[in-house]
């Protein structure tokens, strides 16, 4: 029922006064042919007929009608949504108004039937764009017909597969957040995982250095005591001007007074212990003189 062209039959009765006319003009001869075609099935050709016919003489609405009708039939959806969108711009008539949009609701239909599988993106805002179009076209055709039972069906229909695509399309859009947060996560424990691992690194690293740094440091304090006991044996060795214990320290070329000292006593012990030497020869010069005498 979603797929009955309810005013898809064309208007015969009205096609066949117009060929048993005298005098047929060139758009009654093309419609004519257009019925013909129409009724054995070449819809291709009965589109091209119509359309002549109307190209022929504008005025003949009927004809773009029955091009509308022949496109679909032969599967020209492009062209049977045009058709029937000019049509119905050309109609005051309410219930004639009902039937294009009703067929135009259709065609959108079929097309967003037959471009509903195709992943592709912008395929698929086309496809949502049909869905749309059909439904707002059932709506113009309520808004003149009211009453039309099959309108309404096929409008509900419409409206439950919006339905669905929306939620098909929250689904996704969850599912490729979700998706999207996942890699995030996977992301994190990676970038994790990888500082974790240059941490224990750097680490392993670090314990090495601070050995290397520790004896380093070790050698450079030995070389600074050592440094420290030369600096000290150093300043335990005379230097000139300098004074350790009251004594004046020698100083290359001069004499200390103490050494001048210690050399002036040494003279003095010399020559005490010469003169007493004398002193001693004398007495004894004097005692052998006593002895002689006596």
């Amino acid at each position: 029922m979603i797929w009955n062209n309810k005013h898809i039959i064309l208007p015969i009765c009205l096609f066949m006064i117009f060929s048993n006319s005298i005098g047929q003009t060139t758009e009654k001869l093309e419609l004519n042919r257009g019925v013909d075609a129409y009724n054995n099935g070449d819809y291709g050709t009965a589109q091209d007929k119509f359309e002549q016919a109307f190209e022929a003489n504008n005025q003949y609405s009927g004809a773009l009608y029955n091009a509308a009708n022949s496109a679909y039939r032969s599967g020209d959806f492009e062209k049977a949504t045009e058709y029937y969108e000019q049509y119905a711009g050309t109609l005051e008539n309410k219930n004639d108004k009902a039937k294009a949009y009703h067929n135009l609701g259709n065609v959108f239909l079929k097309r967003f039937s037959g471009s509903s599988q195709n992943q592709n993106p912008e395929e698929q805002k086309k496809s949502s764009d049909y869905l749309k179009n059909s439904i707002e076209a059932y709506k113009n055709s309520l808004r003149n017909n009211p009453q039309d039972e099959d309108t309404r069906y096929n409008l509900s229909y419409a409206l439950s597969k919006l339905k669905q695509q929306q939620q098909q399309e929250n689904k996704d859009q969850k599912e490729g957040k979700d998706e999207d947060e996942k890699k995030n996560e996977d992301k994190k424990e990676e970038n994790k995982d990888k500082k974790e691992n240059e941490d224990n690194k750097d680490g392993d690293k670090s314990e090495e250095e601070k050995e290397g740094d520790k004896d380093k440091k070790e050698g450079e304090g030995d070389k600074e005591n050592k440094k420290n006991e030369d600096k000290n044996k150093e300043g335990d060795k005379p230097k000139p001007g300098d004074k350790n214990k009251g004594e004046e320290k020698e100083v290359e070329g001069k004499m200390s007074k103490g050494q001048i000292k210690k050399d002036l006593d040494a003279v003095n012990e010399d020559e005490k212990n010469i003169l007493l030497k004398i002193a001693k020869q004398k007495g004894k010069k004097k005692g052998d003189n006593n002895t002689k005498d006596w």
